[in-house]
């Protein structure tokens, strides 16, 4: 900004000013009232001195507001100065005084284009829509119509019409005929879409193209359009286009991958060309973890883990310092049942990253899922001893850590992880149910576990899981005619496809005399499961009645 008066300056002046321009702001305010004291008529030392004191901490604006008066008084027709002062009102919200002094600078400087831009601005924080709409017909008046004061007036006339943008688009429409170009053409084509005027959308969407034939944006339009059409070469010729430009942000196009992906059939029957998206995708951004992970998101869906995977590995390669991409890795990894693979990730990522325990967690489960008690309950302690307080790591570390404690046989400890969980949340139905239950298989506190037991089934009534707990603990206590009830009712929700649950029924069917369907239930579990033992208790019982 050319602040400086074409008169020579003094020594403490020219200092001041390097120290401003070097951005030492409170020696240069310093300086400048050092200047002011010795030439009290320097405008410019009046202006310097305002700006740098904008630039301290807690700015006194008061003071400030008074040195940019002085310096425009001192010259009134330099246009910095009052340019400046309009700003200053800009930024004190002032907005009446702002448009004031822009209309006078407009008045005296009529060519200036960005004064125009900045007094719409103005009129538009004012709500005064149609003053801000005229300012930008006057600059159009001056310079001639563009694509910047096309836009600029289709935001005021949305602004003005409260969202709606009939008005503005039909203003663009005409503008249109005079000023083309790939920019105003594509949203002449987007508006066209929402409206379902589909074919003078494509039309629209092709001159864009015909005015420069690397416009992504109307080669995205284009191939939507013809997506509702059904139209799926056009789609899909326009759709790579589109994926394989290097220069564009990747992450909208890993979405929009995601996005039709997420439709199975769409999917099946468009698989190769699917496939020439994802790979377009990833020669255009090679090495980017958003596309990484969008296309190894598609590969997953359809069922070809190995190239997620190795994707996602890349990305782990890439960027070691991750721990976001690292913990997606590993999660793959988890639900493709790769456990091996996935022990390592989550052992290297709680080395890398000690504070975050979720990828202990994951090994923790796996270590389960694989059989391995005792590396479970060791990685469930240690997340537990991080955090012995927390209820969020109490409830995610001791249910579980309870139900591997009960297989080891360490019945005691068990029970004191399922107290944990239950003195946080005394509704915890999954701790209620095993607790319960491992209670009835020690014929203990039958009391307590129907209690327990009772939640359950009252929380969720059509679980199979539940109400065979509780009618078995029933049946242990005498009560048959009540187990039979709700092993009646687990029936119906999915308990003959479980062959426990079968069996339990079949017990209380025997024991409320009711022969021939209880055979008949024992037949069906053990077909289900032949470990538990069943036929050998069928033969026992047809030669008890015997």
């Amino acid at each position: 900004m050319a602040l400086l008066p074409a008169k020579a300056q003094s020594p403490t002046f020219i200092d001041a000013l390097r120290a401003s321009q070097e951005g030492r702001a409170a020696e240069a305010v310093s300086l400048f009232e050092k200047e002011l004291e010795q030439s009290p008529e320097n405008d410019a030392a009046y202006m310097y001195l305002a700006v740098n004191l904008m630039a301290l901490d807690n700015p006194d604006y008061d003071r400030i507001e008074s040195l940019l008066h002085r310096a425009v008084e001192l010259s009134p027709d330099n246009y910095w100065y009052t340019y400046t002062l309009a700003n200053f009102y800009a930024f004190k919200d002032e907005p009446e005084m702002c448009a004031k002094l822009y209309e006078e600078l407009l008045g005296k400087n009529p060519g200036k284009r960005a004064l125009y831009f900045d007094l719409a601005n103005t009129y538009m924080v004012l709500g005064d829509l149609d003053k801000a709409l005229e300012a930008m017909d006057r600059i159009e008046d001056r310079i001639g119509k563009n694509e910047l004061i096309c836009l600029t007036k289709m935001d005021l006339l949305i602004r003005k019409h409260n969202g709606d943008r009939t008005e503005a688009y039909k203003m663009l429409e005409e503008y249109y005929k005079d000023v083309q170009t790939p920019r105003l053409a594509t949203m002449l084509g987007d508006y066209c879409q929402e409206n379902y005027l589909d074919q003078k959308a494509i039309d629209y969407y092709s001159q864009a193209i015909a005015m420069d034939s690397d416009y992504q944006l109307a080669y995205y339009g284009r191939a939507n359009t013809y997506r509702e059409l059904r139209q799926y070469e056009p789609y899909f010729s326009d759709l790579i286009h589109f994926m394989a430009d290097g220069n564009l942000d990747p992450k909208p196009k890993a979405e929009y991958l995601a996005y039709i992906s997420d439709n199975p059939q769409f999917m099946t029957a468009f698989r190769p060309e699917m496939d020439s998206l994802a790979i377009a995708l990833l020669q255009a951004h090679p090495g980017d973890t958003t596309i990484h992970t969008g296309v190894g998101i598609y590969y997953h869906r359809t069922e070809r883990p190995y190239l997620a995977i190795e994707l996602m590995r890349q990305n782990t390669v890439n960027y070691p310092d991750s721990y976001t991409l690292g913990f997606e890795y590993l999660l793959l990894l988890y639900y493709n049942n790769a456990y091996d693979a996935a022990i390592d990730e989550a052992t290297r990522l709680f080395r890398a990253f000690p504070e975050n325990t979720d990828p202990l967690l994951v090994r923790a489960n796996i270590f389960a899922r694989k059989g391995e008690n005792r590396s479970a309950i060791e990685d469930y302690e240690l997340i537990a001893s991080r955090a012995p307080k927390d209820s969020a790591t109490i409830m995610s570390v001791y249910p579980s850590m309870g139900d591997l404690y009960h297989q080891e046989g360490q019945t005691k400890k068990a029970y004191k992880c399922y107290e944990k969980v239950l003195k946080i949340d005394p509704d915890h139905t999954l701790t209620l149910n095993n607790y319960a239950y491992f209670l009835s298989l020690e014929g203990k506190n039958l009391r307590k576990a129907k209690e327990m037991s009772r939640k359950t089934i009252l929380a969720e009534p059509d679980n199979p899981t539940y109400l065979d707990t509780y009618a078995w603990i029933l049946h242990l206590m005498g009560d048959d005619p009540e187990a039979k009830l709700h092993f009646k009712h687990a029936m119906l929700y999915g308990g003959k496809e479980n062959a426990v649950i079968l069996d339990h029924y079949a017990d209380v069917l025997y024991a409320l005399g009711e022969y021939d369907l209880a055979f008949i239930y024992w037949e069906q579990a053990a077909a289900l499961d032949n470990t538990l033992g069943i036929e050998e208790k069928i033969k026992n019982r047809k030669a008890e009645r015997k």
